[in-house]
């Protein structure tokens, strides 16, 4: 049955909500540590896993389990890094990269191990509203993770040009060198953004856990969207990650309504297709910011 372009385009919104959160994190890092973090998929599995306990073993609501995610995926993820990546921080980018492959392979097959292959849902009461005369209906689970997606980006928002800290980020990410000697605490700030960007990961890890399961390789498994947003975005800006998963999630799916049906489980493929076009046009992305070589 053909589904409408309208109801499509929920699918996509919904898809880009929790791979905006995870791109935004991946986005930070870059940002402000100059590393692109391969492990970031595994941040994701952590949230999907606490949020899991929460709701099914703790027995919390759904809104409640996020704030604990929230919190207990950014704490494990700054312990990660302050174990793993600060010591290297003056090593460079390559064998921070490495680093990162090797951290999220020991993690990914860590969580097998501890939690076992199987596939959890986080289950929760689902209404469904229906719109026929415009052709779509509307989840309650995903106008929760659609508006949990923007009320996160607002938060952001106003944490970043609102709060002394969040200028210092900006400051940093902009010239980390500049900014030390005007004095900002440039290590305050790489463990505040080790916690945004780890919290987040923790959010979107409950978003996927309540859309499809939480599993060893439900972050991994988004990675690779996840950077392809962040780089469509303009590599190292939240905004342009933001955009750049919306244009991600919308376009994997609306592009059904367009293939032939012997081709719309390449729907993916073509996503990446628009990104090539849109890099090589525009190699900054959306906000016009290349990636840094070192």
């Amino acid at each position: 049955m053909e589904i409408p372009l309208a109801q499509e385009v929920i699918f996509g919104l919904v898809i880009g909500s929790y791979i905006a959160l995870g791109a935004i994190g991946f986005t930070l890092v870059y940002g402000l540590v100059n590393m692109i973090n391969f492990a970031h998929g595994e941040f994701i599995t952590i949230g999907a896993f606490v949020g899991y306990l929460a709701v099914a073993e703790v027995g919390l609501p759904l809104p409640v389990a996020v704030f604990v995610a929230l919190g207990g995926t950014a704490v494990v993820g700054w312990g990660i890094a302050r174990i793993t990546f600060e010591p290297m921080n003056d090593a460079g980018a390559v064998p921070l990269l490495l680093m990162s492959i090797g951290l999220g392979l020991v993690l990914r097959n860590g969580i097998r191990v501890i939690a076992g292959p199987d596939r959890r849902s986080i289950r929760t009461d689902v209404a469904t509203y229906r719109f026929d005369d415009l052709g779509f209906f509307v989840t309650s689970q995903q106008l929760f993770i659609i508006g949990l997606t923007l009320a996160s980006v607002l938060v952001l928002h106003l944490f970043l040009s609102r709060t002394m800290l969040g200028v210092a980020m900006r400051a940093t990410a902009d010239n980390e060198d500049l900014a030390l000697v005007s004095g900002v605490d440039t290590r305050r700030v790489r463990n505040a953004v080790w916690l945004a960007a780890s919290g987040l990961a923790g959010v979107a890890g409950v978003m996927l856990g309540t859309a499809q399961a939480a599993s060893p390789t439900v972050g991994f498994g988004q990675l690779l969207l996840i950077i392809t947003a962040a780089i469509l975005g303009g590599a190292g800006s939240p905004y342009g990650a933001v955009a750049g998963s919306y244009l991600l999630g919308i376009g994997i799916t609306v592009s059904v309504v367009f293939l032939p049906e012997s081709l719309t489980s390449l729907n993916s493929t073509m996503a990446f297709v628009v990104l090539i076009v849109v890099l090589l046009l525009r190699p900054g992305g959306l906000v016009n910011r290349e990636v840094r070589t070192s």
